[in-house]
Order: C-alpha cells, then structure tokens, then sequence
C-alpha cells in the first residue's frame, strides 16, 4: 500500500507548503507488526514542501510491535520511518485506528511491503491509484502506436481506442472519488484525477461542501483557492471583489456597486489595441451617463513601470490623450487582473446587478461601432 501512495506524493509539491494549522489536535492511533529484524525506532513524519518527512512523534520497537497513541496537527500526507529502513505513505483526516504490518526492511530479493488496514479512504484512494496506473500504462501503449501509425485511418481508430480506455476508466473512479468526499483522499484525488474542463461541476460541488463543512486545514484551503481560480472569470461566477484607488484618490470597492451593472475594461498605456477600444468605450459610457444602475471601471493594469511610478505615469498618459472619461482605477501591482485571470488586454467583463459575471470579451473588435454594439448588447442584454 504504501509505494501506491507515495506516488501521489509527486503530484503535490506544489500544495505541500507551510501550513496555517489551528492548535486542534487530531488523534490517531497505530499498531504495528514488523516481520523482518529491524531495531531502531519508528517515527510518525509530516512531508514538507520538498516531500521531506518531518518528525512530529516517535516510539521504540518492542520486540517486533510497536504502537502510537499520538495526534496529527490537522489532515495531511504523513509517512511512518521504520528506523530509516522502509517508510509507509499514509493520507490521514484524524481519527485513524490503524493496524500495519510491514518488512520494515528490503533484501536483496525483495523490496520492503507494508499492509495498511483500518482506512476506508486509503483503501479506496489506493483502488483509484491502481485504475490511474492502468490506464496510463493503456494510454502510453496507444501513443505509441499513434506515433507509429501510417495513415489517418490507423489514428482515427487509436484515437477511439483513447476515449473508449478513458470513458472505462472514469466509469470506475469516478464513484470511488465521489465516496471518498471531503476527506483528504478525496480531495487529493479530485485534484489529480479529475478534469476541470470536463469534471468542473463535480470539483466546484466539492468546493462548496468543504466551505460549508467548515475544512480549513491547508489542503483544503488550498483546493478551495484553486477552484475559484478556476473558474473565476467564467460566465455565471461571482465576480470576485476588489477595492481599487482612482487617480484622485478615491476608493472603489466593486461589492458596493451590487445593483448596478458593471462594465470592467483592463487595459495598459502601453495596449494598441486597448487604446484603440476607447473611442467605443467612450461613445457607450457618454450613451449611460445618466443611467446611475450602469457603471464602467477602467482598471490599469500591467504597466511596465516601478510601482511607485505608476500613479504618475497613467496620470500624464490620461492627460496628454484627453481620456479623462476613464478615470482609471489603479492595478498597480496586477492583482486584480490575475485574480480575474486575465492573461491579455483588453480584456473586459459585464457584471450583473447580483454580482454575477454575465458576459466577458477579449481583443479589439475592429472599429469604434463594434465595440460600442458590444457595450450595448452586454448592458442592455
């Protein structure tokens, strides 16, 4: 069990960072048997961010048994060390009464096993981990043999052998990852298993249980954080709330303006195309001037100065272009666009009077009259 689970563990290095954990403890209890002669003791480590076991807890070998009555500081990827000679993965949510048998040493013939009894969710992770394995080794067979193919025929038939292998195995963990839920397992398999452009609702479904439930323990926190990345900026998902300064200093928070339509534009001075958006821009927010429900927010962002130019900087760009109708909103920094994820500019968003993103646009359209329509049509539609 243990070498399945450990091959999980190169999939997270980049979650598995410091960790915000509350001062609940959460127990856990181990027995174990080794079979081979090993002396030494047994420690309980916590992988860091390099996959390094941390020591948290250590008992001594009694004879060939040993036992924690111990606690974990929150859910995790832990790891038992038998005297540096066999280490065990465990995925732990608290509360474990596990018992494990292991070598507790290899020999010349025969690598070090280990038998982990007393986790549904380990079991079940690891039978989605032996269905992943299955499948990938399926999956570099077939691209070998695409590689190989000699006509579009041949492909045309692997490529429905992929997607046939693929379905077959998504009938099989898609269940398992289901009951496996909002515990640690679930989680990390959700993450590594499923696909976000074919499997978002189920991943956004898991985010909002493991809000509700309360899971703030760092893996947790973590998905949460990269599922609303995800799918920040999509159509139908909460625009996400900020708090910008104008060039005269005063402040916009974006939650303040629920009830009203909001128009997002990011652009740079440095942009062609976002400065060849603006007469459009400025013919749709002459057209809504009056309408105090409709508001544009021109958000600078991306500029290629020092921070503490940048004020400046867009200030003269707005005063020698005579674009006084944006009164920008300052970026500075970028985090605003990346938490919306904008990747290039313009880039702009229509924001319902609920606070809902219902319409997103990227690029110049060509011409003052289409990106006026467009205002108009995201506005009035």
């Amino acid at each position: 069990m243990s070498k399945k689970i450990l091959l999980i563990l190169t999939f997270l290095s980049i979650w598995a960072c410091k960790s915000n954990a509350s001062d609940t403890k959460y127990p856990l209890k181990i027995t174990g048997t080794i079979t081979n002669d090993v002396s030494g003791k047994i420690y309980l480590e916590r992988l860091n961010d390099r996959n390094i076991g941390m020591k948290i807890d250590s008992v001594a070998l009694t004879g060939k048994t040993f036992k924690f009555e111990t606690s974990i500081p929150e859910p995790g990827i832990y790891q038992l060390n038998i005297a540096n000679e066999q280490v065990i993965g465990l995925i732990l949510d608290g509360g474990e009464i596990l018992s494990i048998v292991a070598d507790g040493s290899s020999t010349p013939d025969k690598a070090a096993t280990a038998n982990v009894q007393g986790s549904k969710n380990m079991a079940l992770f690891n039978e989605v981990m032996a269905e992943m394995q299955k499948f990938s080794s399926v999956r570099n067979t077939l691209e070998s043999q695409f590689q190989g193919a000699k006509g579009e025929a041949d492909r045309n038939k692997i490529r429905t052998q992929y997607q046939s292998a693929e379905v077959e195995m998504k009938k099989v963990i898609y269940p398992k990852i289901q009951e496996l839920g909002t515990s640690m397992a679930g989680i990390i398999a959700a993450n590594n298993f499923l696909n976000p452009e074919t499997d978002f609702e189920y991943l956004s479904q898991l985010k909002t249980r493991l809000e509700q439930e309360g899971k703030n323990h760092f893996f947790a926190k973590m998905f949460i954080q990269t599922i609303n990345q995800k799918s920040v900026g999509t159509v139908g998902s909460i625009a996400p709330d900020f708090e910008l300064t104008t060039l005269d200093g005063k402040k916009v928070k974006l939650s303040s303006l629920k009830g009203k339509t909001v128009v997002l534009d990011f652009w740079a001075t440095w942009c062609g195309p976002c400065i060849m958006s603006f007469p459009g821009m400025k013919k749709a927010v002459e057209k809504y001037k009056d309408r105090d429900d409709v508001v544009f927010l021109f958000v600078n962002t991306f500029e290629r100065v020092a921070e503490d130019q940048w004020k400046d900087h867009v200030n003269k760009f707005i005063t020698n272009r005579g674009f006084s109708f944006m009164n920008p909103v300052l970026d500075i920094g970028n985090q605003t666009s990346m938490t919306y994820g904008v990747e290039g500019i313009p880039a702009k968003f229509c924001i319902d009077k609920e606070g809902k993103i219902k319409h997103k646009g990227s690029g110049y359209l060509g011409s003052t009259e289409a990106v006026y329509n467009e205002m108009v049509e995201w506005i009035e539609k």
